[in-house]
C-alpha cells in the first residue's frame, strides 16, 4: 500500500510528448472492459508502464492499493514517434460491486536503456476510474464543508461526501463577508469519494472564522458551501 498527497492528476514532464484519453474512465453495469490511448507526438519512441490500484480516501488524503479486480494490457509497452498504443482495461472481478468502486489508472513514463532524461524527470499521468454498481444513484454526491485545525494550529477545509457517488471539484474558491475571493485551486481541485472526505489548506486570508463560504465546480455544476458552525480540532 502506498499514499499519495500530491500527482493524482497527469503532470508531464515533457509537454506534448505522451498524452492519455480518456482523462477519466467510466464502467457501467454490465461493461467488462475500456479503451485507453496513449500518443506520442515526439520524434523518439516512448516507453511506459502501466498499472491498476484500487482507490480510497483515509485521514484525508489519497490512498492506492494493488488490486486484481482489474487489469491492463500491455502492462508495459511502447509507443512509436509520432503513433499510438492501445490499453485495454478489462474487469476481472466476477460480480458488480453494490456501491461506486473508485480506481487509479497509473501511466509511468520508463527511461530509455535505464538512463533518465537531462533534467531528470519522468512523466507520470494518474486517471480516475469509476466502476458503477447496478442500482442507480439514490443520493449522488452530498457535500458538507468543515472548518479543521490540526495539531500544530494549521487550518483546513474539510469536505465530506456522505452520498453515494464521487464528487469531482474544480475552481475551489473562498469568498469572504465583503466578497472578496480567494482562489484555493483554479483548476481541478481533486475528488472527495463516496462516503469520505478530503482536506485542503487554507491560505491565512481563509483560514480565519468561518464567515464566509466556498465555491466550486463540482460534477459540473456550480455549488456553493457554507462551513457548519464550530471549529474542528486537535486532528
Amino acid at each position: 500500500m502506498f499514499a499519495l498527497a500530491a500527482g493524482l492528476v497527469a503532470t508531464p514532464a515533457h509537454p506534448g510528448d505522451l498524452r492519455l484519453e480518456p482523462v477519466s474512465v467510466i464502467l457501467r453495469s454490465g461493461e467488462e472492459a475500456s479503451t485507453l490511448w496513449l500518443s506520442n507526438t515526439g520524434k523518439v519512441p516512448l516507453q511506459a508502464q502501466v498499472r491498476i490500484f484500487s482507490w480510497s480516501q483515509a485521514d484525508g488524503g489519497e490512498v492506492l492499493v494493488p488490486t486484481r479486480e482489474l487489469a491492463v494490457s500491455p502492462p508495459l509497452l511502447e509507443v512509436p514517434p509520432m503513433g499510438r498504443q492501445r490499453v485495454r482495461l478489462v474487469r476481472l472481478a466476477p460480480a458488480v460491486p453494490a456501491t461506486e468502486t473508485a480506481y487509479r489508472l497509473v501511466v509511468d513514463e520508463l527511461p530509455p536503456a535505464g538512463e533518465l532524461p537531462a533534467d531528470g524527470t519522468l512523466l507520470r499521468y494518474s486517471i480516475p476510474v469509476f466502476a458503477l454498481p447496478t442500482a442507480p444513484a439514490t443520493a449522488g454526491h452530498r457535500l458538507s464543508a468543515r472548518i479543521e485545525e490540526d495539531t500544530t494550529g494549521r487550518r483546513l477545509l474539510r469536505l465530506e461526501n456522505s452520498g453515494d457517488r464521487h464528487a469531482r471539484i474544480a475552481g475551489l474558491t473562498f469568498v469572504g463577508p465583503g466578497g472578496r475571493r480567494h482562489v484555493l485551486a483554479p483548476n481541478l481541485a481533486g475528488y472527495v469519494l463516496a462516503g469520505r472526505y478530503k482536506h485542503w489548506p487554507l491560505p491565512e486570508a481563509a483560514a480565519g472564522p468561518p464567515h464566509g463560504r466556498f465555491e466550486a465546480d463540482v460534477n459540473g455544476k456550480t455549488v456553493v458551501l457554507v462551513p457548519e458552525a464550530g471549529l474542528l480540532t486537535g486532528r
